[in-house]
């Protein structure tokens, strides 16, 4: 009987063992990948963070899954990317001085979210150390000790290759300068390329972009710098030759370091937050412990003691285990005592070399300029520099550092293709947009009109093709001797020759109908090892004690000087041929040989020691010789002119020596020797000091002329190469020693005082002293009275053992531009017409 139950029913499969085992391995597969897909699922969160105003990447800000432990840092373009098993809702960033923005995420495999974040007005309170000592003083101890070690100016060599980025464009474009009628003409156009806003629907305006390939070599004791520029692209308005403009926008003008104690930015010093004394000028903050990168670091922030100090705010981190800096977000606040400059902030990513010491492997640089009156606009430059390519301790030799700045011949021959491929960063779709857009703005009639008259001001050269006409203040003077004056001038440019360079002027004074003029011809011989050969010639009214080739970097003083009443003229022929060669880095010598007629137009008489006879007119035949050397001077080739950025630590010295020879047709035989020392000093926090000491020494019996004629001002405009309590004229000296000293305090005193504080005033200070003397011999050749027992104008001395002294007081960046002087002449009181106090005004443009 049947059992339902039991019932089956056999299916016989014949398979082959090979078929049969890779069944099995199949079979598993799929298993294996049931099993754990719903485990290895990952979703990823990427995008970018910039700031809403600017459109600049925030780097090191923190990206977070909300509800989560998952999150990052941005890295230094402001990119993240994050993976995740399963998504919660949403996503979280945020960073110091802006505020915190979320966005929802949706259950999409792969999403891409942008983060635009506002500046927050929101200050961070101190923490409150009830006892014991704030737990970030410990860490800034330790980073400060070890600078040394980390300091990258300990390296003996070393050299990058460097990419350097920079746009400055027009921003906070006031209503008013908006609907000006030659504004409206450039706005017209611009409406068919894609416009550029910040986050509040204002328009930028882009004027200039650059970029910059080099090499940057570096080389310690001597301490020397030099960039080779490879290849650089400048488009702005207003540049006509980027010969000029490549040099300076490189990388050797964009160094930040802060291993050292002192930062200068924009020729304004501030204090580093790892500075030896960084007490007295810091706070600090122990905000988090964070992985950056592979390190764990502590991440500090920091700000000023007081508000207006030089000093920075913002966030460092520090590497836990070395206490060496890893990444540096600062920012110079608006109620620093600056003026025009509502921000600079500074972004910096250091990387170890081998040895130790740190470089900048990428830095971001951002100054914003507010807008000087309502009714103008704002400015807004950026720069940006990255370096790759590291090499060590192959050091150049000193020749090699000659000049700061060497343009490769084919430095502009970079094509869009090129860049590309070369530049070690991509340009975003916003900086593709501001090279189209500066592009067709530099090509507009009205923006090339009002540039080329900008730059004609400034310079003093209007360029018309081969030629720049000018200086436009020669154009017209007036004065006692030759009335209405006018004059015409020019030079050649780098589009005529960068080997010759002609230049001069024709004037004709309508009163003492005389033309005056000036010619030279210059060969450049070596542009590496600066050299040239110069040949001029010139016919001019002169002052004495106010020769015009002493006042040349004093254009303003020179100007007012040459107006009105004119003291003690005459008429100056010279010719003079003229060599120097720079032989290695900062040392220039120069040789020449200078014929000179003096020809006076007031009653002067001198008594000649041959003939005992009175002498009214004079030549002199003179061979000229000067060192000078700078150590530190950075030095570019401006087309066919050598220029000078100044010393950054180290003193300028400068050595003189002049012959007068008969035996060339000079009148008189004689010999000058005079020593020149100038110094910037960073005092610190108490500002900024600046020294001239002047030397000399007159060899041999000479006119007055001939002498020292130490230059006073009889002006009401103040001016540091004059003694400002002397009259024009009052002291001759055949040997001689002055300093000329000058204090800047920024803001050191008035910061501390509670209503002058908010004026942003600046206290300054002066002291000038002088030791003179005229031997016996140059006094009794220099008659008081002419044959005909006549006055004559003659010059005083000074009392070898009584030295001249004025000391002064003042206050600068009143109303942002004009600074008022307080002098007290402290000696020579009883001298005739002698000012026992003066006051002095000046206007200047200072940050």
């Amino acid at each position: 009987m049947d059992n339902y139950s039991d019932k089956r029913i056999y299916l016989a499969v014949e398979i082959e063992p090979g078929t049969l085992l890779r069944m099995i391995r199949n079979l598993l597969f799929l298993f294996t990948f049931l099993l754990f897909s719903e485990a290895s699922a990952q979703f990823i969160v990427q995008g970018k963070v910039t700031d809403a105003e600017t459109g600049d990447p925030i780097p090191f800000a923190s990206v977070l899954l909300k509800g989560t432990t998952l999150g990052m840092n941005t890295d230094f373009e402001g990119n993240y990317s994050l993976s995740a098993k399963s998504l919660p809702d949403s996503i979280v960033v945020s960073y110091i001085g802006y505020l915190t923005q979320s966005k929802p995420l949706s259950n999409q495999a792969e999403q891409t979210l942008n983060f635009q974040l506002r500046p927050s007005d929101f200050q961070l309170e101190a923490f409150v150390f009830e006892a014991g000592e704030n737990p970030a003083f410990e860490i800034i101890r330790k980073a400060v000790a070890k600078k040394k070690e980390f300091d990258k100016r300990s390296l003996t060599a070393y050299e990058t290759k460097n990419y350097t980025k920079i746009e400055i464009d027009i921003d906070h474009v006031a209503e008013e300068f908006a609907q000006r009628k030659s504004v409206r003409k450039v706005t017209a156009v611009l409406d068919s390329i894609k416009q550029l806003t910040n986050d509040e629907g204002e328009k930028i305006l882009p004027i200039f972009f650059s970029e910059t390939l080099s090499k940057f070599y570096y080389r310690n004791n001597p301490e020397l710098r030099k960039e080779i520029v490879e290849k650089s692209r400048v488009t702005g308005v207003g540049i006509t030759d980027g010969s000029t403009t490549s040099q300076i926008t490189g990388s050797v003008f964009q160094e930040y370091n802060f291993y050292k104690n002192w930062l200068s930015i924009l020729e304004k010093d501030f204090v580093s937050p790892i500075a030896d004394g960084w007490k007295a000028f810091y706070d600090y903050d122990l905000m988090d412990s964070v992985l950056v990168g592979q390190d764990s670091c502590y991440m500090l922030q920091v700000y000023p003691r007081r508000e207006q100090d030089l000093a920075f705010s913002g966030t460092i981190w520090i590497n836990k285990e070395t206490y060496a800096l890893k990444q540096v977000d600062l920012t110079i606040p608006k109620e620093t005592n600056l003026n025009f400059v509502e921000r600079i902030k500074i972004q910096q990513e250091l990387v170890p070399t081998p040895p130790g010491p740190l470089i900048p492997s990428k830095s971001r640089i951002q100054i914003k300029i507010g807008q000087v009156t309502p009714k103008t606009a704002g400015l807004l430059a950026k720069f940006y520099t990255s370096s790759d390519s590291l090499k060590l301790n192959d050091p150049a030799p000193t020749s090699f550092f000659n000049q700061a700045v060497v343009l490769k011949p084919d430095f502009n021959t970079g094509n869009e293709e090129f860049w590309r491929a070369n530049r070690q960063d991509p340009l975003s779709s916003e900086e593709l947009a501001v090279l189209q857009m500066v592009d067709t703005l530099k090509r507009i009639p009205v923006i090339r009109f009002y540039t080329e008259g900008l730059k004609f001001f400034a310079t003093g050269y209007l360029p018309v093709g081969k030629m720049d006409l000018g200086p436009w203040p020669g154009f017209f003077n007036y004065n006692n001797v030759e009335g209405i004056r006018l004059g015409v001038g020019g030079r050649t440019n780098l589009k005529f020759s960068n080997k010759w360079l002609l230049q001069g002027y024709l004037a004709y004074g309508f009163k003492d109908e005389r033309f005056k003029y000036t010619g030279s011809v210059t060969r450049v011989l070596d542009r590496n090892r600066w050299t040239t050969m110069r040949l001029g010639s010139q016919r001019e009214i002169e002052q004495v004690g106010l020769e015009i080739a002493s006042l040349e970097g004093n254009s303003i003083f020179l100007a007012a000087s040459r107006f009105g009443t004119l003291r003690r003229a005459y008429m100056s022929t010279k010719h003079e041929l003229n060599f120097q060669r720079e032989f290695f880095k900062g040392f220039l010598f120069s040789a020449a040989v200078n014929v000179a007629q003096f020809e006076p137009l007031y009653d002067f008489y001198y008594l000649d020691k041959d003939t005992r006879d009175y002498r009214s007119r004079f030549e002199t035949t003179e061979a000229r010789f000067a060192l000078r050397y700078g150590r530190d001077e950075i030095v570019i080739i401006n087309d066919n002119e050598r220029v000078s950025f100044g010393p950054s630590k180290w003193p300028i010295v400068q050595l003189n020596y002049a012959r007068g020879l008969r035996w060339l047709g000079g009148d008189i035989t004689y010999d000058k020797l005079s020593f020149y020392l100038y110094q910037r000093l960073n005092m610190g926090m108490l500002g900024v000091s600046r020294y001239e000491l002047d030397a000399g020494k007159v060899f041999g019996e000479v006119p007055y002329p001939i002498l020292k004629n130490h230059l006073g001002n009889e002006t009401l405009f103040y001016t540091s190469a004059a003694f400002n309590t002397m009259n024009l004229n009052e002291f001759a000296s055949d040997q001689y020693l002055s300093l000329r000293y000058r204090h800047f305090f920024e803001g050191f005193l008035l910061n501390k005082i509670p209503l002058i504080k908010k004026l942003k005033w600046r206290a300054v200070a002066n002291a000038n002293f002088l030791y003179g003397s005229v031997q016996d011999k140059n006094v009794e050749n220099s008659p008081n009275r002419d044959p005909n027992g006549n006055p004559l104008e003659t010059f005083g001395s000074l009392d070898p053992y009584v030295p001249y002294v004025e000391l002064g007081y003042g206050i600068e960046n009143i109303f942002k531009f004009f600074r008022v002087d307080f002098f007290h002449r402290m000696t020579y009181l009883d001298n005739p017409e002698a000012k026992p106090f003066a006051v002095k005004i000046s206007a200047q443009i200072i940050l």
